[in-house]
């Protein structure tokens, strides 16, 4: 089964929210400004982005995000989405807030890129898109200390066509899961949590599919399972949801 790219998608400018600008978050705003200006070139019309993060630069974020020593201090949100204006001559808007989706309504987004730790945020935001219709979609990234997933669905219901289920679909124990996402003091600490590229590892598929749909048209698989100890990467195969 192959799910085929929303024709607004391939025709209009592309309204994206990326939420969070930490681990995943910083390497996929690098991504998206590549793949933005890679369209552009292409004749496509390009992103409306927005970024969440109320999170300042710590040193334990230094090498494992993308973030330098003298950014400490810095709201992430900020500092990025200036960067990559700066670099690629974008009007993307930094938001040093952490997204509600009570306040920032989902439906204004064609695409809501989530790269939060915190399961119950996940599951929030899934369940306020849950029995209206939608056709915004949700590209969830969630990570261990050396595996992951990307998960792309859409996060209401939709008149026609493939409903992709989203992570809430997939995972409903998110509702009520608690978190230990317990800042860590050091570099050390923050590399015994997770590896160093298990966000790498992630954000490479999860771009790979934003270009498959952008470029080409379509994706015959609506995620992918990463696992940085054994090298492994599972497809997740297109499954339509009621």
């Amino acid at each position: 089964m192959k799910f085929n790219t929303p024709f607004n998608w391939l025709n209009d400018t592309l309204n994206i929210a990326l939420i969070g600008a930490g681990g995943s978050g910083s390497q996929m705003l690098s991504g998206l400004s590549k793949i933005n200006y890679s369209m552009q070139q292409l004749g496509h019309k390009g992103f409306n982005l927005t970024v969440f993060d109320p999170s300042s630069v710590r040193l334990p974020n230094v090498g494992r995000q993308c973030f330098y020593p003298a950014d400490i201090g810095s709201n992430k949100a900020i500092l990025l989405t200036h960067r990559a204006n700066l670099f690629y001559g974008t009007c993307w808007e930094a938001m040093p807030v952490a997204f509600d989706p009570k306040e920032y309504n989902s439906r204004t987004y064609d695409l809501i890129i989530c790269c939060v730790d915190k399961a119950q945020f996940r599951a929030d935001l899934v369940k306020s898109g849950e029995g209206i219709y939608n056709a915004g979609m949700l590209l969830d990234m969630g990570n261990g200390s050396s595996t992951g997933q990307v998960i792309l669905g859409h996060l209401g219901k939709i008149s026609e066509g493939i409903r992709l289920p989203n992570v809430y679909d997939f995972y409903p124990e998110l509702d009520g899961m608690v978190d230990d996402n317990e800042p860590s003091c050091s570099v050390a600490e923050a590399l015994s949590r997770q590896d160093l590229f298990v966000n790498t590892g992630v954000v490479l598929p999860a771009l790979n599919l934003l270009w498959s749909l952008l470029r080409h048209g379509g994706t015959d698989h609506q995620g992918v399972y990463v696992d940085t100890k054994t090298g492994e990467s599972t497809p997740m195969n297109i499954l339509s949801a009621a």
